[in-house]
């Protein structure tokens, strides 16, 4: 019977424990959303965790859509990606970090016919500031959110950044 007792107060410990453990964790998360950058689904620009930022998937959006210069044929993965990395760097700035303190980033491409273009763009942003470039995935996708006929998403990316 002391040990059945035991069992059931350790159980109930570790359950008061998940929910401590729970409430402290809701506490600490801070949503991050910069002017100008407007999610298209239930999501958060980005979290915040204590030093750590957490940034979802920017796309090639401004103002709710692609820009017309980056949806013309003539340097569309170029363009895209210059619009993504200043998205980025917006929701940095919010969260007063920039890109020195990107520990990783992901990239999500349609077509990795673009990726030395993609690069031509992504690099400078570390390269040219004297930057250490941060871990990185590059993965190569069907289709990404936010395409429209006529003006399809080329390349996501999200990151995490640190203090």
């Amino acid at each position: 019977m002391k040990s059945k007792s035991l069992s059931i107060l350790f159980s109930l410990a570790l359950i008061c424990g998940v929910i401590i453990v729970t409430d402290s964790f809701a506490e600490d998360v801070k949503p991050i959303y910069p002017a100008g950058i407007k999610p298209i689904a239930p999501y958060s620009p980005a979290i915040m965790y204590g030093d750590l930022l957490f940034i979802s998937g920017q796309i090639p959006y401004v103002k709710g859509a692609i820009p017309e210069n980056a949806k013309d044929g003539k340097d569309d993965i170029k363009d895209q990606t210059a619009i993504v990395m200043e998205n980025l760097k917006t929701v940095l700035s919010e969260a007063g970090m920039s890109f020195k303190n990107v520990l990783k980033a992901t990239v999500f491409i349609t077509d990795m016919n673009n990726y030395g273009a993609f690069n031509e763009v992504y690099g400078p942003y570390w390269t040219d500031n004297g930057l250490t470039p941060p871990a990185r995935a590059a993965v190569e996708v069907g289709a990404l959110p936010g395409s429209k006929p006529g003006a399809p998403v080329l390349v996501e990316i999200s990151m995490i950044a640190g203090n």
